[in-house]
């Protein structure tokens, strides 16, 4: 990566006019001088540097500015206040068919396109072959545009962009559009563009694309950046804002301190701090944590911390197909027995695709003494598709005839687990690993095309 800077942002901003009736909005377009009541700050007082050769993964709640500060670096917004230089030639795929006239052809669209990008008509002569057979959509090429399908759209628009040179090629959530196969040809396209030492701002909601593709990551939220660091780190802080207790003001020994998780899981001192947690209840500082938790139980013992630990390190980022372990642990203020500590994972739409505890998978009931602070350490394996998935933990009891089961303290739904990894050779939920092999019998055979 150079030290060169092609992207300079310096405090800069976007407000657009906010009117309360019609009548002010036309008042505000005949009289452009005129002074909206109220106004909407999109952008708030942003800098940023971007240089040659990094991949920056742009991420925050929808809202919070992503889009508005790539189409200002793009040069299609201006800002409102602050500086914006660029040194580059920037591609941008911002909004589906931006740049293409809906009555041209596909193959006169790239022309357009191209020329729009900074393509000579020689060199867009010399490409026009090779942008017709990277977007994939046959005899369309020939028709127009207004006909295309969006998965169409986007294969054309995506491969005019990456055949023109660009020293900045930025994406907002383009690569969502459209199936698999085009979604990996499309990734690999731009890891081919990054080795050549093209920059790369990449918006997305797809955090497994984004911890691939970027080294840096950049947290807007509510128009202001937030965060700027490694893009590891930069998931971890997005995360705890949006599960997590997102009060600036918590009063929890500083658990919820941005700093606290911009720090590398290089030894075990986090968990030596999780399993030394005592009976304080941390579940709102932890990432991962759901404030739309449903929390039932009688009370008289808390769940009241929990840690994930993966080849991600400690946090709810949890790669598909690999082993990691959930800590939970319980403050146990009273005597208590026929104890029963369990765990569940469903999915957004509350399909349970995991269910089990202490009881059912060893037959072991438990009893504690007063002030007693257990620990529970599931050891799991991901056989989970990619996606995002809800956990629940709790404790519970036998009642004295042993035939109910009592919640003392269930967190249903508290936990949210994010699952990376790659769809392209399942679909559904779980991953069964399965090796397919194809025979015949008799007196045909069955071969593998090449």
């Amino acid at each position: 990566m150079s030290s060169e800077v092609v992207i300079s942002l310096d405090g800069v901003g976007k407000s657009y006019p906010s009117f309360d009736k019609p009548y002010q909005r036309l008042l505000h377009t005949l009289l452009p001088g005129r002074q909206a009541k109220d106004e909407f700050q999109a952008l708030r007082n942003v800098s940023l540097q971007v240089r040659r050769g990094e991949a920056i993964g742009i991420i925050g709640k929808n809202g919070s500015g992503k889009s508005t500060m790539l189409q200002i670096i793009a040069g299609i917004v201006q800002p409102s206040s602050g500086v914006v230089r660029t040194h580059a030639r920037i591609s941008a795929l911002l909004e589906l068919g931006a740049g293409f006239n809906p009555e041209f052809t596909g193959r006169e669209n790239i022309g357009l396109n191209a020329s729009l990008l900074g393509l000579s008509a020689a060199q867009i002569a010399e490409r026009m072959d090779q942008i017709i057979a990277f977007a994939e959509i046959g005899d369309h090429i020939e028709q127009q545009v207004k006909t295309y399908s969006s998965g169409m759209f986007v294969r054309l628009a995506f491969a005019v962009a990456v055949h023109t040179d660009p020293d900045v090629l930025i994406v907002d959530e383009a690569l969502s559009v459209g199936d698999i196969y085009f979604q990996r040809k499309c990734h690999k396209r731009i890891e081919q563009m990054r080795q050549q030492g093209c920059t790369l701002l990449f918006v997305t909601h797809a955090i497994d694309s984004m911890l691939r593709l970027c080294d840096r990551g950049v947290l807007l939220e509510r128009g202001e950046l937030v965060f700027d660091g490694e893009a590891k780190l930069a998931v971890k802080e997005y995360l705890r804002r949006l599960f997590g207790d997102n009060s600036p003001d918590t009063g929890d020994d500083g658990a919820n301190d941005a700093a606290a998780f911009a720090q590398e899981n290089t030894d075990d001192d986090e968990l030596t701090a999780f399993l030394n947690g005592g009976h304080v209840d941390r579940f709102a500082s932890r990432p991962g944590y759901n404030r739309d938790e449903t929390r039932v139980g009688e009370g008289s013992a808390v769940t009241c911390d929990y840690l994930i630990s993966s080849s991600h390190g400690y946090g709810p980022l949890v790669a598909a197909r690999a082993p990691f372990k959930l800590y939970v642990r319980y403050s146990l203020p009273n005597a208590l027995d026929r104890l029963i500590f369990g765990v569940r994972v469903c999915t957004v739409t509350g399909a349970v695709v995991y269910s089990s505890n202490t009881f059912v998978s060893s037959g072991q009931l438990y009893a504690c003494e007063p002030g007693t602070v257990a620990i529970a350490e599931f050891d799991l394996r991901c056989s989970l598709l990619r996606g995002h998935y809800f956990v629940t933990v709790g404790v519970s009891r036998f009642d004295q005839t042993g035939s109910e089961i009592v919640a003392i303290d269930r967190r249903a739904d508290s936990i949210v687990l994010n699952v990376l990894g790659d769809n392209t050779h399942a679909e559904g939920l779980a991953d069964l690993e399965a090796s397919i092999s194809i025979g015949d019998r008799g007196i045909g055979r069955i071969r593998v095309l090449a």
